[in-house]
């Protein structure tokens, strides 16, 4: 069953996703070896006291935000597929055209993997990362079957 279209009640675009990271200088440098991407902009908020690092990438910007006395909370950490079960958001979703040079060049770099190259079940295959800080990354090559 078709969704009704809906006409938003004000014009939006997204403007960048946020991380939270435990050490900014080595997530940028991990972002810029793994992913490419180059630093943008780097700030200081002083309203929520965090340095900030805003890195480009291929149509999106990253937003990396470093505070004092940060913390980890071990189950938005959890093993998949136990870290669906917190409610919030899971990882950054990429699409890729080749999968296997991508996870392949993934595993030169020494990235940690979750799994590599899974059946997604609708034709789409997935290889799940951890970045620096553990936040799961998701990297997906869409198969014959309709995906969003």
């Amino acid at each position: 069953m078709a969704l009704p279209t809906q006409t938003p009640v004000f014009q939006y675009s997204l403007h960048n996703i946020a991380v939270s990271v435990s050490d900014l200088d080595s997530s940028v440098a991990w972002w810029a070896r793994v992913f490419g991407l180059q630093v943008a902009a780097r700030s200081r908020f002083e309203t929520i006291n965090a340095d900030v690092a805003f890195m480009k990438g291929a149509g999106f910007q990253l937003e990396l935000l470093q505070v004092p006395g940060c913390f980890r909370i071990d189950e938005l950490f959890a093993e998949p597929p136990e870290h669906v079960l917190p409610i919030g958001a899971k990882s950054l979703v990429f699409q890729v055209d080749d999968l296997a040079t991508v996870s392949q060049r993934l595993k030169d770099e020494g990235v940690t993997i979750l799994w590599r190259e899974q059946d997604l079940g609708d034709g789409s295959v997935s290889t799940a990362i951890r970045d620096n800080d553990g936040n799961v990354i998701n990297i997906f090559q869409r198969g014959s079957a309709p995906t969003p």
